[in-house]
């Protein structure tokens, strides 16, 4: 972690913006969107009270960027996953992105239900938010769509086949990361039972 000095020297280097988000990203893992405050994030940041307002019109606009954050290292996290596995092997791919997801979401409890919550910002109404959050998506509809063209997932509709396997992963990942999933995800090798057994009877509903 920077210590103030650092930050200083990011906010003058014209890196305010990043250095607002790093530390927005620090109390939302500390106290949840109830800490994500723009006078505490400034104090956070080591920057004025009135510094966040160069970047940040209110509030929302700063848990709009930190999600649109949250979303890119999802996105990253599910793409490197990926990479270690044969882009011909779909049921790989998809425990891949599976592990990714939930294993994101156990490191990152906070920030995942605010990424979701829908309360604090609507998706829409902020560009990059919205752009980045399909990025997360699309990955899903790739693999989907590799499948029904090596023909090992049966046709429909991409979008409504990403739907059902994003739906399957985010209640198993916020069923973890809200305890309601013991005694079966006590350990990180139930956990990881848990996924798999997921990803096969999904695989076996809609593969061929």
């Amino acid at each position: 972690m920077r210590n103030r000095e650092e930050q200083q020297r990011s906010y003058h280097h014209g890196d305010l913006r990043n250095a607002l988000i790093r530390a927005g990203l620090e109390l939302l893992s500390e106290g949840g969107a109830a800490a994500l405050e723009l006078r505490k994030v400034a104090r956070k940041a080591g920057v004025s009270h009135a510094a966040p307002y160069r970047h940040f019109a209110d509030k929302q606009a700063l848990i709009a960027a930190i999600n649109e954050e949250g979303y890119y290292r999802l996105a990253e996290s599910i793409k490197s996953a990926r990479a270690e596995e044969p882009d011909d092997d779909i049921f790989a791919q998809l425990l891949a992105i599976a592990l990714a997801y939930i294993h994101f979401a156990i490191d990152n409890p906070w920030l995942m239900r605010e990424m979701f919550s829908g309360l604090t910002v609507e998706r829409e109404a902020y560009p990059g938010l919205y752009e980045a959050s399909k990025l997360v998506f699309r990955q899903y509809a790739e693999v989907i769509m590799r499948g029904q063209q090596q023909g090992n997932i049966i046709q429909g509709e991409v979008g409504g086949l990403a739907g059902v396997l994003w739906s399957l992963l985010h209640g198993v990942a916020m069923l973890i990361i809200e305890n309601q999933m013991h005694p079966y995800v006590d350990e990180p090798e139930k956990i990881e039972q848990m996924v798999l057994m997921s990803i096969q009877s999904l695989y076996r509903g809609i593969g061929r």
